[in-house]
């Protein structure tokens, strides 16, 4: 009998810094509403930077890694023994039941953490892993080394007295979902905290759920459109990482007729059978889907980025085509969204959501005047909202403010509309996220 997936685990979930409510939030609906039964009673708990769930299945563990859409990584907790010198860590490597989770030859990407205590350096502990598992027959990836295959990530950890020894089940970050064909611009929105962003706003209005229609204004590479598929509309992230029976093989196994198969690493993680892949396989393109299709509208006035854009749109489009999914209709307007008609905009009494993401800093020249943009972004909102309002629609938003003075000159430019401010991290920058709203708050 397998030994990891038998018994109950512990797993820790992380995401970006100020979104753990979300991340537990996220896990929770995850384990209320399982794709299959667990067997055994979870729980999900905040811990200090991450989020606990105790008493996972296995299969809950991989549920998680595929629905998951707040969090750039998923461990197993594996290990978190007493040590009191170098000699314990090959002893208590050695205890650990990794010929249960690792294929045989499989490839490894080790890192190492050191904190003040009995062993205080972490090039060393990564030497000493590195050996344990090379001696054993696993190919060991460079720290350093960029790579399109598949690897498992084993994190080491020592404090005090204490080795911690995490598994993680995504390989390489989960917010890298796979679906932009370009990255080059500038301070990108990272996927987990656009995800986050935009669960935080339909906690503050629900009705963001019921919007048919998703316009984003200063769009970049196109992040928190496709975001708001996965967090507000139901398409798993996990889509992004498959591929078919008629595309190279991610994994070194036969794809089952053309269903997608996911290329995490939780997929080839304790040696699954091939029906049991197949029934991930098939429980993700089901959950895709079943997917709403609000209708997505990209707008963005730098050419350059616009290139990039459209790059990852159609990247988008052609993944989804090749599995045969529907999509909704996506529009991208090169156009300054000062000059962008209402008719744009809404649709007389439909409920549009606005996630904004205005240009600062690296994504603007030197001579732009900042608060002169949020300033009028702020009063173009407003103007927005109203006009939604007397068609019988409704706006509903969220604006990133990367300063206090931006959010002032924002939040003073929405006038009367209902809002709601929170905070994140953001590239080590404390940004304020402005909720906002034409309807008025129920209760």
């Amino acid at each position: 009998m397998n030994v990891i997936t038998s018994r109950p685990l512990t797993l820790e979930l992380y995401g970006s810094p100020g979104t753990l409510p979300e991340v537990a939030a996220d896990a929770a609906q995850v384990i209320a509403n399982p794709w299959k039964p667990h067997k055994f009673a979870a729980s999900v708990e905040v811990a200090r930077g991450f989020v606990r769930v105790r008493n996972a299945s296995w299969e809950l563990a991989c549920e998680l890694a595929a629905r998951l859409s707040t969090v750039h990584d998923l461990c197993l907790a594996f290990l978190s023994v007493t040590v009191k010198s170098w000699s314990d860590v090959p002893l208590a490597l050695g205890k650990l039941p990794f010929k249960d989770l690792l294929e045989p030859g499989c490839t490894l990407k080790i890192r190492a953490e050191a904190a003040n205590g009995v062993l205080p350096h972490a090039g060393r502990l990564q030497e000493i892993a590195e050996e344990f598992f090379s001696v054993r027959g696993y190919d060991i990836l460079p720290e350093d080394e960029a790579r399109d295959s598949q690897f498992t990530r084993i994190e080491l950890e020592t404090g005090a007295d204490r080795l911690r020894v995490r598994v993680s089940l995504g390989s390489d970050a989960l917010h890298k979902r796979g679906w932009r064909a370009l990255t080059g611009t500038p301070a990108t929105l990272r996927e987990d905290l656009a995800s986050a962003v935009l669960k935080r706003l339909v906690a503050f209005e629900p009705r963001a759920l019921e919007a048919s229609s998703v316009v984003v204004p200063f769009a970049g590479s196109g992040t928190l459109g496709v975001e708001a598929w996965h967090s507000l509309f139901g398409l798993p992230p996990s889509i992004w990482n498959s591929t078919r029976a008629d595309a190279e093989p991610q994994i070194p196994r036969a794809v089952s007729d053309s269903a997608p198969r996911f290329a995490r690493a939780w997929r080839y993680l304790t040696q699954p059978t091939e029906a049991a892949q197949k029934w991930w396989d098939k429980r993700i393109f089901r959950a895709a889907t079943e997917a709403r299709l609000p209708e997505l509208t990209f707008i963005e006035n730098n050419r350059r980025q616009f290139h990039e854009l459209e790059q990852n749109l159609e990247n988008v489009t052609e993944m989804l085509e090749n599995f045969g999914l529907q999509l909704p209709k996506i529009s991208a307007l090169l156009k300054d969204i000062f000059q962008v008609s209402n008719s744009e905009i809404f649709k007389p009494g439909a409920i549009t959501l606005m996630p904004l993401h205005p240009p600062y800093g690296l994504r603007l020249s030197p001579e732009t005047d900042v608060e002169k943009l949020f300033t009028d972004l702020g009063l173009k909102v407003r103007e927005w909202a109203l006009e939604a309002r007397e068609s019988g629609g409704a706006l509903i938003g969220c604006c990133l403010c990367p300063s206090d003075v931006l959010w002032r000159v924002f939040r003073n430019g929405l006038g009367d509309l209902e809002f709601d401010t929170s905070h994140v991290t953001q590239g080590g920058l404390d940004v304020r996220v402005c909720n906002f709203s034409s309807l008025e708050q129920v209760g």
